[in-house]
């Protein structure tokens, strides 16, 4: 089978429903980051790194690039795991799934569900790492790496509707399944369940973030919206670059992050 790019695949996607897109929704944000909340963020970015992938990046050791997204760990005692919260799992893919689930669950992972290959999409399985967190992995070669956040909601279409109403991106059914999601410049996938969730704060996947181009402007948007931010403008200096950044309340308790960077970081 030929390899198709999963960054120009996503630069693809966007392309066709670009008109669609521009049309309703001014600006569409890309994909910047997950942020996990463990004991050890050191040892779990390893493990992430030797098992899941990814390269250390901003000249730290607590975070990885996946393509154009960070996922990066926080330290903290007592997180919920992840399942059944409103940032339920993360999804990977893999071009042998049998073989990486093999490798995981002899690193210390527990496979909760093991492979199953479901008709119109890919074969999947879940796991938990050694911190809490759920993992879909999956074996779709046309997107490998980072794959999509999975949230829970009570009421998945209006949770949808408040992300692509916000945030834009492409909404579209994943490989013309039946499963409806909204496609983000970064190649990821944000997709919802149907269930009862608890809020992410606090938990080991604490939260998600968008990047925007002028994030002062994106306050002022959100202001006028009327969306709740809860978390005011700060600043922060990293190895690599100078990034700003606010946070503001999602659906059902998600806790989404918006970071501005210096054009020349990844």
């Amino acid at each position: 089978m030929r390899f198709i790019s999963p960054v120009l695949g996503a630069v693809a996607v966007l392309a066709v429903s670009a008109s669609i897109a521009q049309a309703q929704f001014p600006e569409t944000l890309m994909y910047d980051h997950v942020h996990m909340r463990v004991p050890d963020p050191q040892a779990s970015a390893q493990w992430f790194h030797d098992h899941i992938g990814g390269e250390f990046v901003d000249g730290r050791t607590d975070r990885l690039l996946f393509g154009t997204t960070r996922i990066m760990w926080l330290r903290g005692e007592n997180s919920p795991p992840s399942a059944g919260g409103v940032i339920d799992h993360l999804g990977f893919s893999f071009t042998d799934l049998t073989a990486k689930l093999a490798e995981v669950e002899g690193a210390g992972a527990t496979v909760t569900t093991p492979r199953r290959d479901v008709p119109g999409l890919f074969p999947l399985s879940f796991i938990v790492d050694p911190w809490g967190v759920r993992l879909e992995l999956i074996e779709d070669p046309q997107h490998l790496g980072f794959h999509h956040v999975h949230l829970r909601d009570t009421d998945p279409t209006a949770s949808l509707d408040w992300y692509h109403e916000n945030f834009g991106g492409v909404r579209r059914t994943v490989k013309g399944s039946q499963l409806e999601g909204i496609l983000y410049p970064g190649n990821v996938w944000l997709l919802v369940s149907r269930g009862e969730s608890f809020p992410s704060r606090g938990a080991a996947i604490e939260h998600i973030g968008w990047r925007a181009i002028e994030l002062d402007a994106k306050i002022a948007e959100f202001t006028a919206k009327g969306l709740d931010i809860t978390t005011a403008r700060r600043d922060m200096t990293l190895p690599n670059g100078q990034i700003a950044f606010f946070y503001i309340e999602g659906p059902n308790g998600a806790r989404v992050e918006f970071v501005e960077r210096a054009r020349d970081m990844p």
